[in-house]
């Protein structure tokens, strides 16, 4: 079912139904997971978006350490209206005392929490917490946010610290572009060993406390210039995207709507990379100039294509060969070649697409015997030449190893020599769940 929605009303009636009181000191846990497509059915509970039985998943048990009313997110809700395709999916966490039976799903269950809500929780309790998909069963990631009184121990990890704060009346102020002045808090530097789109969810607004907005600066942060080290603003919205290299970071949350209460988000980071049609182009070993692999991906075929331009593994001897061909002027040397030169190279190599991963296995060949365009002699081909593989570690770089002849062994990292298909490569990466350190 298509959801027609319009963003930015949705956006000012979610402003005014937030509400303004003190959110409470909180021991925050953040449960997250992912749907992999092959998960049971459960009957909705009590209801999903058109009443259907949707796919579940459970989630593990938590306690609590008093007895009180805690608050339950769901951190993926808002991408179905205001995310791009993120596939994060929107979920309903449903919580049961004691055990958990899904063929009846009515017995033991003491909360339903779409959005979300405030549910009373007994110290000494077993909760099983299972999420079960609330319309679209999408394949990825899923979290939620549970927030209360007393501390949360069990399923999932405490919430980051990075992700979360409070404004006071005597906090630091800055001057925010078109933002304007406002409250801001800004984190410890905060280590991404890779780069990608990360899914931001500002869960804040749902736990009683501010809306925020968060800029992103690489490796400090100065109060006074704002605009400086600055590579990323989320989107005034509850959830969005935010595509950031691999580096040292400074997340800044801002009180754009000035409520002077907690804040906090969920990041959720780019998840494993696989073998795409973004990939495609040309990389190369850094420091190694004039050389480099011109590489195509054909996902509809299951095939990776790639030719290698580089040099001899050693230099060349300069000597006369005797030919059976008379040189001009008599004699018996080679005859002159007129292109390229003699220390060119270029081997090839295809691989057969994995159907999930980041690691292929390859097979080298070497072509000889041709002439410059013409159909005659006709080339030979050794399919056998060598071996190797490829393993992704970013849409930027992948390392490539080679068995090739004569000892020719190694592993070298290659880089994208041009970005122009970079955000292609990252537009195939499904957000993950989110999980230390992120």
């Amino acid at each position: 079912m298509k959801i027609e929605f319009d963003t930015a009303k949705a956006f000012v009636i979610f402003l005014v139904l937030a509400l303004h009181s003190p959110m409470l000191a909180a021991d925050n846990r953040t449960i997250s997971g992912a749907f992999s497509g092959d998960e049971a059915a459960m009957a909705a509970s009590p209801s999903s978006c058109d009443d259907d039985a949707k796919k579940f998943l459970e989630a593990g048990t938590i306690q609590v350490s008093a007895s009180d009313t805690y608050t339950v997110v769901d951190a993926g809700n808002d991408f179905q209206f205001f995310g791009p395709e993120s596939s994060i999916a929107d979920i309903v966490v449903i919580l049961y005392e004691g055990s958990f039976d899904s063929d009846n799903p009515a017995t033991n269950r003491v909360a339903v929490v779409d959005v979300g809500a405030g549910v009373a929780l007994n110290t000494g309790t077993d909760y099983v917490v299972v999420v079960q998909h609330w319309c679209e069963e999408i394949v990825g990631a899923w979290a939620a946010v549970i927030d209360g009184p007393g501390s949360v121990s069990g399923a999932g990890f405490a919430s980051l610290a990075y992700t979360q704060g409070e404004f006071l009346e005597a906090g630091d102020t800055a001057a925010f572009g078109e933002l304007g002045v406002h409250r801001y808090e800004a984190t410890d530097p905060v280590i991404l060993p890779r780069g990608g789109n990360f899914f931001f969810a500002d869960v804040g607004p749902q736990l009683n406390g501010s809306f925020i907005n968060l800029w992103v600066y690489q490796n400090s942060f100065d109060p006074d210039n704002p605009q400086n080290n600055l590579v990323m603003q989320s989107p005034l919205a509850p959830a969005g995207m935010i595509t950031l290299e691999a580096g040292t970071y400074i997340f800044v949350a801002i009180d754009f709507a000035d409520f002077v209460n907690r804040w906090q988000f969920v990041l959720f980071p780019p998840g494993n990379l696989t073998f795409n049609a973004g990939l495609s182009g040309a990389w190369g070993t850094l420091g190694v100039d004039a050389a480099g692999i011109l590489m195509e991906v054909f996902p509809e075929t299951g095939l990776a294509f790639f030719a290698w331009f580089t040099y001899p593994d050693q230099p060349l001897v300069v000597s006369a060969q005797e030919s059976s061909t008379e040189a001009s002027g008599g004699g018996k040397t080679k005859p002159e070649a007129h292109l390229g030169s003699d220390d060119q190279r270029w081997l090839t190599a295809f691989g057969i697409l994995p159907d999930d991963g980041n690691f292929m296995n390859i097979a080298y060949e070497n072509a000889t015997g041709g002439l410059f365009n013409q159909a005659m002699p006709v080339a030979t081909i050794d399919s056998d030449y060598g071996t190797g593989w490829i393993e992704l570690f970013d849409c930027s770089f992948f390392a490539l190893n080679y068995n090739l002849p004569d000892g020719l062994v190694r592993t070298t990292e290659m880089r994208r020599l041009v970005n122009d298909g970079l955000a292609y490569c990252r537009s195939f990466i499904k957000a993950a769940p989110p999980s230390p350190p992120f």
